[in-house]
């Protein structure tokens, strides 16, 4: 295992696996850190339909098999060890994860982000026996049954549809009056008979015995709840950033994701970030693509003061 070396590549979605292609094109000599599954949130995806070059309906996880299958025909290996702490000092970089500790010239993160969670009495006790984050991965068991969503963006709506398709009744729940979802995703919802959008109100508690029976709703602006019976509550409202292990390191916004300029770097000119845990005004596949490439071709011209094509 190598402990030094000018690049460090930390995460292994799209984002990272494109730096990591990229600054290997470039002859870099860089280490990957990727602790679990090659691809990160591709493989909650059931398909991919927006994505230039790939046949639509291709499965989040066959994607992910590609990307795994590209960096080892580019022979490139991956250290299996979780970022704990990032150490800088003028021109290096030190960074310790629970095993060992890595020096490095710059550094590409790539570590995206996780799904926020409602915090109330219930959900954690009921996460995996009725409570899910991902309508794509847990729907099926779900089939017939009634379930609710939370949310009101387009990954909300999203979930909604998807499960309109599997379940008998799906309740979307939105503590606003009106949802954030982009039009079309809103005429399709409301196109559905099985689901029912409730507004101005909150999930305030969730109920039930070796599995979620029924969740307690507030309504904002009356102050009045009710219990809804159901067997599953999807949350989607929204990621926060793995960026905890950077604090005070580099500039982040209020919400934790990381600030950077449009060739990726951020508060010190040697380290770049990438993907779902940036700060940007898209999050798609292809732009967590495209800032893979472009960050590892700045890392290149930092370490070695040039410019290297695609």
């Amino acid at each position: 295992m190598k402990k030094n070396a000018p690049l460090a590549i930390i995460g292994a979605g799209i984002a990272g696996v494109s730096a990591a292609v990229y600054a290997k094109r470039a002859g870099l000599d860089f280490v990957l850190f990727e602790p679990g599954p090659v691809g990160g949130q591709l493989l909650l995806m059931e398909s991919v339909d927006n994505y230039a070059g790939v046949n639509f309906g291709t499965k989040g996880h066959e994607l992910a098999n590609n990307l795994s299958h590209a960096l080892s025909e580019l022979g490139i290996e991956i250290t299996r060890e979780e970022i704990t702490k990032i150490e800088i000092s003028e021109k290096k970089l030190k960074i310790n994860t629970q095993e060992n500790s890595f020096s490095f010239e710059a550094a590409i993160i790539a570590t995206g982000a996780s799904f926020k969670k409602l915090c109330v009495n219930g959900e954690d006790e009921f996460t995996g026996k009725g409570v899910s984050y991902c309508a794509i991965c847990d729907g099926f068991f779900f089939r017939n049954k009634v379930v609710a969503v939370v949310g009101g963006g387009n990954s909300a709506v999203e979930e909604a549809l998807y499960l309109s398709n599997i379940c008998h009744k799906v309740y979307l729940i939105h503590r606003r009056n009106q949802l954030r979802a982009i039009d079309y995703l809103q005429k399709e919802l409301f196109s559905k008979k099985n689901i029912e959008v409730i507004f101005d109100t909150t999930v305030s508690k969730l109920e039930g015995e070796d599995s979620l029976k029924k969740i307690a709703l507030k309504n904002i602006n009356t102050n009045t709840e009710k219990t809804v019976s159901l067997k599953g509550l999807f949350i989607a409202i929204g990621v926060n950033p793995n960026t905890s292990f950077l604090k005070d390191s580099i500039k982040l916004d209020d919400s934790g994701f990381i600030l950077t300029d449009e060739e990726m770097r951020t508060s010190h000119n040697f380290i770049f970030a990438v993907g779902d845990c940036r700060k940007r005004p898209l999050r798609q596949l292809i732009t967590a693509a495209a800032e893979g490439s472009i960050a590892a071709l700045g890392a290149y011209k930092y370490l070695k003061g040039g410019y290297v094509s695609a």
